[in-house]
């Protein structure tokens, strides 16, 4: 099953690379730290990235699956995140999803309206009168990239149709991937 995830492996590697380019440009400005969770919610999944995260929630100690599987079923749309431990602090934090990785970070998106529009975490950028294009993630062109891997992954994994569109992460711990 490796191989299925190389092109989502891949992505992972690129965007924590644009992460980390924008992190260090912007160092100064970041509130963001470890027990930082305001922004890590019960988000929806690709199935790539579902079924990737759940063969790393296989990694855990008994203890840290418990505590992932009692706040799952405690979970609601929108609410916390159900892989916090109880310092705030992500339980599977190599693995998690892209829009994971992004958080807090200037995001550049188009708003439906066709209006280009920025957006981070009011927490961070204090003091900052302006952005550079530079320091941000181009959300739009990133969200293709990772519909496209799942696209094939899906193909490759499913055939002609996946069993979900999406899923959110306390479902996802659920997730049967035998």
């Amino acid at each position: 099953m490796d191989a299925l995830f190389e092109n989502y492996r891949t992505l992972l590697a690129r965007v924590s690379a644009r992460c980390g380019e924008i992190e260090a440009a912007l160092s100064g400005h970041m509130a963001c730290r470890k027990g930082c969770s305001a922004c890590c919610l019960n988000i929806s999944l690709f199935p790539v990235e579902a079924v990737s995260l759940r063969l790393a929630f296989d990694t855990l100690s008994e203890d840290q699956k418990a505590l992932a599987l009692t706040r799952a079923a405690e979970s609601s749309d929108e609410g916390p995140c159900p892989l916090l431990d109880g310092a705030g602090a992500c339980l599977l934090y190599g693995y998690r999803p892209v829009i994971c990785r992004t958080h807090g970070l200037p995001i550049l998106f188009d708003d439906g309206k066709g209006n280009q529009r920025v957006d981070f975490c009011p927490e961070n950028l204090q003091g900052l009168s302006s952005l550079s294009g530079d320091v941000m993630i181009n959300l739009d062109p990133m969200n293709q990239m990772l519909a496209a891997v799942n696209a094939m992954f899906c193909d490759e994994l499913f055939g002609t149709e996946a069993p979900f569109e999406r899923l959110s992460i306390a479902d996802t711990l659920y997730l049967d991937v035998a």
